[in-house]
C-alpha cells in the first residue's frame, strides 16, 4: 500500500465505523452515549490491527487497545445484557460482525494484509524474514522485528576496540534493499552517474560507486518524491542486523573464510573490480553483497562530539577481515570504493 492509499485508508474507516455506529444508534433507538469508549476503543483496535497507525508507540500498547475492547465487550455481555433492549443487543452484535468483515476484507483490498499470517495481525511484526517486494523498481528483502548482538566478541580474529558487543532490540521490522543499489538504478532516479565514479564503471549491472555521502542522500530523496514510501541509509545497527541475519560468526556464511569467495567480492577473488550486484550467494534472509564488492554508506552519526561518517561492509579491494559483519568503516577520502544501499520504512 502506498502512502496516498494508506492516509486515505486510515481516515475512510473511522468515519465509516462511526456512521454505522450512529446509524445503529438511531435506528435502534437507543439512549445515551455510555458506550462511546468502548466504539473509539473498538475504532482505534481494528485501525491499528489494519495499518500499524499506532507505529509511533511501543508494541504493548496494540495489545492494551485489544484487553480494553475484549474486557468493556465481556463487562456488557455479563452485567449490561439485562439492562438493554433486544434492539440494543442486536446493535452490538450487527457493529461487530461489521467490524469483523472490515478487518478481513479491507486489507485484502488494499494490498495491506501482505503478511504470511494473514491480513488481522499487523504486517511489520509478523512478516516472515527474507520476504520479498519491489518498491520503485528496487526489490527489497524484510528484515523483522527481534534483536540481535551488536559487535564482536574478544576471541574474533582480527576484531577492533570499536567492536564492542552489546544487545541491540527492534520492536518494528524494516525493508532494506536486497542488492547494492545499481549503477542502472541511480541513474535513472538522479539521472547521471555520481561525480567520483570512474567513466569505466559506467554499467548497467554493476554497483554504483564513487557515491558521496550528500548524494547518497540526495538519491533517497529524490526516490521518496515518487510518493511511494520513505527511503533513507540504514543506521549501523540496522546494517549489521541485516548483513548477519541470525547468525553470529565473522561472516553471515559462518566461521570458515574460505567460504566467503561464495558470498562476496573482495581482495581474493574480485580481480582488483567490481562485480555485478547480486551475482554471488545471499546471506540467510536473501540479502546479496553485504561482504565485499562496495562499500556501504550508514547514516553518519555524533561521536566524541563530531560528525563521523560511518560506511560498512568492505569493498572489492579489502581482505575477509574488513569485510566481517561487525567491522567497520570511518570514511576518510577513498570515495571511489563507496556505494550504497537504501532502507524503506514499513
Amino acid at each position: 500500500m502506498n502512502d496516498r492509499t494508506r492516509l486515505i485508508a486510515i481516515i475512510a474507516i473511522p468515519l465509516l465505523t462511526l456512521a454505522l455506529y450512529f446509524f445503529l444508534t438511531i435506528l435502534f433507538d437507543t439512549e445515551g452515549r455510555d458506550n462511546v469508549a468502548f466504539e473509539a476503543g473498538v475504532i482505534l483496535y481494528c485501525l491499528d490491527r489494519l495499518f500499524g497507525a499506532l507505529r509511533f508507540l511501543p508494541p504493548w500498547i496494540s495489545w492494551g487497545i485489544l484487553l480494553f475492547v475484549f474486557v468493556a465487550g465481556a463487562r456488557f455481555l455479563l452485567w449490561e445484557n439485562e439492562k438493554v433492549s433486544e434492539g440494543q443487543r442486536v446493535a452490538v452484535v450487527v457493529s461487530s460482525l461489521v467490524l469483523l468483515l472490515l478487518a478481513v476484507v479491507i486489507p485484502t483490498l488494499l494490498g495491506a494484509g501482505s503478511a504470511e499470517k494473514g491480513a488481522w495481525w499487523r504486517p511489520d511484526t509478523h512478516r516472515a524474514a527474507g520476504t520479498e517486494r519491489v518498491f520503485d523498481k528496487i526489490t527489497f528483502v524484510w528484515a523483522p522485528a527481534g534483536q540481535y548482538m551488536k559487535g564482536s566478541p574478544d576471541t574474533e580474529t582480527a576484531r577492533d576496540k570499536d567492536e564492542v558487543q552489546q544487545e541491540v532490540h527492534f520492536p518494528r521490522g524494516f525493508w532494506i534493499s536486497c542488492k547494492e543499489i545499481s549503477v542502472d538504478q541511480y541513474k535513472e532516479v538522479v539521472g547521471n552517474i555520481p561525480n567520483g565514479m570512474a567513466d569505466t564503471l559506467d554499467k548497467p549491472d554493476l554497483p554504483v560507486t564513487g557515491v558521496s555521502y550528500e548524494e547518497s542522500l540526495e538519491f533517497c530523496k529524490k526516490l521518496m518524491k515518487k510518493g511511494n514510501g520513505i527511503y533513507r541509509l540504514p543506521t549501523e545497527n540496522e546494517w549489521e542486523y541485516a548483513c548477519r541475519a541470525g547468525t553470529t560468526t565473522p561472516w553471515s556464511c559462518g566461521e570458515d573464510a574460505t567460504q566467503l569467495p561464495e558470498f562476496a567480492w573482495y581482495n581474493v577473488n574480485s580481480e582488483r573490480e567490481p562485480h555485478p550486484v547480486g551475482s554471488l550467494k545471499a546471506n540467510p534472509w536473501g540479502i546479496h553483497h553485504m561482504h565485499g564488492n562496495a562499500a556501504e554508506w550508514c547514516q553518519s552519526d555524533g561521536e566524541s562530539g563530531k560528525l563521523v561518517y560511518r560506511y560498512r561492509g568492505g569493498e572489492w579491494m579489502d581482505d575477509a577481515a574488513h569485510c566481517r559483519s561487525a567491522a567497520r568503516g570511518i570514511f576518510t577520502h577513498l570515495i571511489q570504493f563507496m556505494g550504497l544501499r537504501i532502507v524503506r520504512e514499513p
